[in-house]
């Protein structure tokens, strides 16, 4: 498996490592919900290296990817950031990203770690004619990503410039602590975050810098399981499990990540006809209407008849009750919609509700 560069201070902090993607990754260190917690009323720190980075500048940069992306690049000011996905000539995704602007023709792109090679490849055989230069970076830059509701104060000690400036979905090129790197107001929590884009010889004395910054406030390294509880949460897509190239983004709720203004892209025209007619699934948000913990691949049940599988779910530590997500028909999608989770063959009464779970109170 892969390391990232911060394999030793998680191994220092007892982490539980599993094989994530190919990466030798932390699952836990204090315990999932120990950390969920510190997430939502304090700070936390994850090491997302694992994740893919790439440049693409030039030229003609802007066309390369409001052909290749999903969403509209162009009115996209200089130190701004926004969601996007990556879809085949049928609509399928093949992958959901986040695109910084970081100079008139210079972007970063971040995408999922089992998905790299598949879109650099991708990229490369749709880049244009023309002047379009794209870098696969992930291995030259480390990425963390500090989270929660303490975290401007953990990370002005580090870098006043980006926690006093930076709104949310932009981004910064800035020093951090004496090393050029690019500060960002993203995150996969629902909390107040920053994502920390550096050099990986500077990983450890960030993520160090952090832990010691963040102290006061009960700082602790996070990993991968509150991780993915965390954007449950707030109803954030996880790759592979609610959405692939199976799907697409009308059918996943992700329409707000589509522009068909911006002219033709890869799947458009396929995204078009499914618009016309309207997806005969839907991804939606459920709760469990009584006690029970509905799992990926669970069977999700309408007057008895299967019409869908669990996609993600979990049991919620704000609400106390079970979560997920799922495909439906679409007739079946509205919220207040009664539906049922076969949870290892006994059925649970749930319903559909809107999105997301879980809402941060604005200070």
């Amino acid at each position: 498996m892969k390391r990232t560069p911060l394999y030793e201070r998680h191994v220092a902090a007892g982490a539980k490592l599993v094989d994530f993607a190919g990466w030798e990754m932390p699952i836990q260190y204090s315990g999932v919900i120990d950390e969920y917690q510190t997430v939502r009323t304090a700070a936390g720190l994850f090491d997302v290296s694992h994740m893919g980075r790439f440049t693409v500048e030039g030229r003609d940069v802007l066309t390369f990817l409001q052909h290749v992306t999903t969403n509209n690049v162009g009115p996209l000011a200089v130190g701004a950031a926004q969601y996007s996905m990556v879809c085949n000539q049928t609509g399928g995704i093949k992958d959901d990203i986040f695109i910084y602007r970081l100079a008139a023709t210079r972007f970063l792109l971040c995408v999922n770690a089992s998905n790299r090679e598949k879109i650099f490849s991708w990229f490369c055989a749709k880049a244009p004619q023309g002047d379009v230069r794209l870098s696969d970076e992930s291995d030259e830059l480390a990425q963390i990503a500090l989270q929660g509701p303490r975290s401007p104060q953990v990370l002005r000690a580090i870098c006043p410039a980006a926690a006093d400036s930076l709104k949310p979905r932009h981004c910064l090129e800035t020093d951090v602590l004496r090393t050029h790197g690019i500060v960002s107001r993203t995150g996969y929590t629902g909390e107040v975050g920053y994502e920390l884009y550096l050099p990986s010889s500077s990983a450890k004395p960030v993520w160090d810098a952090l832990m010691k910054a963040g102290a006061p406030v009960g700082i602790k390294p996070c990993g991968l399981g509150s991780r993915d509880l965390l954007r449950l949460e707030v109803g954030y897509l996880l790759y592979g499990n609610d959405i692939d190239e199976q799907t697409t983004p009308l059918e996943a709720s992700a329409a707000f990540a589509v522009d068909f203004t911006k002219g033709e892209f890869i799947g458009s025209q396929a995204l078009h006809g499914q618009q016309a007619k309207g997806p005969a699934k839907r991804l939606v948000g459920f709760e469990l209407l009584e006690k029970g913990v509905p799992r990926h691949g669970m069977k999700i049940l309408a007057d008895g008849q299967d019409i869908g599988l669990v996609s993600s779910g979990n049991l919620s530590p704000r609400l106390q009750k079970g979560i997920g997500l799922g495909y439906v028909p679409a007739k079946l999608s509205e919220p207040g919609t009664p539906i049922q989770i076969d949870i290892r063959g006994r059925v649970h009464p749930a319903v559909v509700v809107k999105l997301p779970f879980y809402q941060r109170t604005k200070a």
